[in-house]
């Protein structure tokens, strides 16, 4: 146990983040990490729409329209209003179905947590929200959450699995408590209850390339909603979340790298969300990404035939262990879950294709016997030397007639030091529309990127709710 200086819960450095959340005013967030903010909401919302119909989603779906209740918000997509939680239940699961959702260099998944929860919760919010209001709830708590994983070095951790990704159901708690009004102390509590219910994750369910990787942000949006709405009820949550005696979480957490100050230092003053921030240009793991891009140049630069590949070597960081291990499920993968999180498999399909998207993640697909058979050309090391987690991979391909070709790719596109332009955003939606579970016309997509671009001015966010159902959600049922 780390032998962390004993606080009482109450001086628990939640509250102060939980402060933070609840008084921080639009002006005091810098303009480019608000810009920042609207291209990182379009991207997971064209993430969400491609996700509406991938994999458990639909049946999730189902599932909710099952239960039905009080029609209180829509569910994305596919338009059936539902009580809140349960859009935020059914929302959650399309943000994270595709992983093409963005991901912070030290504080994991941020977007996709968030959005999902914060757009089921305008259907209870008594009022319009501005899009002022909007962007602060999304940005604070995204704030936190990014926060809490870099403080524990989560991501650094990600092949031993990083303890609680609850860091996830925080953010989403966070923003919907700023959303619907509550106190600095009601906001505490509904983290608390949070933490509770979500209390620690593990890596086994990548591992095992289980459905739950996407399944969980389900429950995490669910439970933000839920959260928010009893803690205004006055229950009570614990607040020694991180360090109070004698069950804080940080206390538990064996690494000797987890630095608790980071959780308020310069808080609201230094924006940990916008250094580092990546949004993704392929539907796969992040640890992926600087490969995929890395063997995608090597080919293109130099016109090759993947035929004609003897050997493809990958240099990676420590963390990318978590796309190759356990190497039976990594080198043969048998599920669409396995494949996602293959390095072997998304390099193969890069070298080949020359992208890595949804087509690309199907049983047929998977099982190709060109992709398997250049799976085992491939082979992957790690380079402690590598300080950025997801980026600055090499690649090396050499043929078959000894030529040798190598490509590092410092910053992958999507990366705050090589950032998605809005134009760039605009491909990768209507890439994503085509897979949406329910289609929406040209006119709502551009209603949409109109929407995010000017989401600073806009009066009522619920304007993005109708851009992102279909007319008459009535002609499409869950199927």
């Amino acid at each position: 146990m780390n032998a962390f200086e004993p606080i009482r819960p109450e001086q628990d450095p939640a509250g102060k983040l939980a402060e933070m959340v609840v008084t921080t005013a639009f002006e005091d967030i810098p303009t480019a990490v608000v810009e920042l903010a609207k291209r990182a909401i379009l991207d997971t919302l064209a993430v969400t729409i491609a996700g509406s119909n991938w994999e458990v989603s639909p049946q999730i779906v189902r599932q909710v329209v099952e239960w039905g209740g009080a029609p209180q918000s829509p569910i994305l997509v596919h338009g059936q209003r539902v009580p809140a939680p349960l859009a935020a239940f059914a929302n959650g699961v399309m943000a994270r179905g595709i992983d093409m959702g963005d991901v912070h260099e030290t504080g994991g998944h941020v977007t996709e947590w968030n959005v999902p929860a914060m757009l089921a919760a305008l259907g209870i919010a008594g009022k319009p929200v501005t899009g002022r209001e909007f962007l602060v709830a999304y940005i604070t708590g995204g704030e936190l959450s990014v926060r809490v994983n870099t403080a524990m070095n989560g991501t650094a951790h990600a092949s031993f699995g990083v303890p609680g990704e609850y860091m996830g159901p925080l953010c989403a708690t966070a923003s919907v408590s700023r959303l619907l009004g509550l106190s600095v102390e009601e906001t505490w509590n509904a983290l608390g209850i949070a933490y509770s219910n979500h209390g620690m994750s593990e890596m086994q369910k990548y591992a095992e390339g289980t459905q739950m990787a996407r399944v969980q942000h389900s429950f995490a949006g669910e439970t933000a909603i839920k959260a928010a709405l009893l803690s205004r009820k006055g229950v009570t949550g614990p607040k020694g979340i991180f360090l109070g005696v004698p069950g804080g979480s940080f206390r538990h957490i064996g690494w000797s790298d987890v630095r608790p100050e980071v959780l308020t230092e310069d808080l609201g003053k230094r924006w940990i969300y916008a250094e580092g921030l990546s949004m993704k240009p392929y539907s796969a793991c992040k640890f992926t990404h600087s490969f995929i891009a890395g063997a995608i140049e090597v080919m293109r630069l130099n016109r090759l035939d993947y035929r004609d590949i003897a050997s493809v070597l990958c240099i990676g960081s420590e963390g990318a262990r978590m796309t190759v291990e356990p190497r039976e499920a990594k080198w043969n993968p048998k599920t669409v879950g396995e494949a996602l999180y293959s390095t072997p498999y998304t390099v193969a399909t890069a070298i080949i294709g020359g992208d890595v998207f949804l087509g690309d993640f199907t049983i047929e697909e998977v099982n190709r016997p060109d992709k398997r058979a250049l799976m085992q050309k491939i082979a992957v090391e790690f380079d402690p030397g590598i300080k950025e987690q997801f980026e600055g991979f090499t690649v090396e391909i050499t043929l078959q007639d000894g030529q040798v070709f190598r490509q590092r790719t410092p910053y992958v596109l999507g990366h705050t030091r090589n950032p998605m332009s809005w134009d760039d955003l605009r491909r990768k939606l209507s890439k994503c529309a085509a897979y949406a579970a329910v289609p929406l016309t040209e006119a709502k997509l551009n209603r949409l990127v109109e929407l995010c671009t000017d989401l600073d001015q806009v009066g009522d966010v619920s304007e993005l709710l109708n851009a992102l159902t279909p007319s008459n959600p009535d002609l499409h049922p869950a199927s």
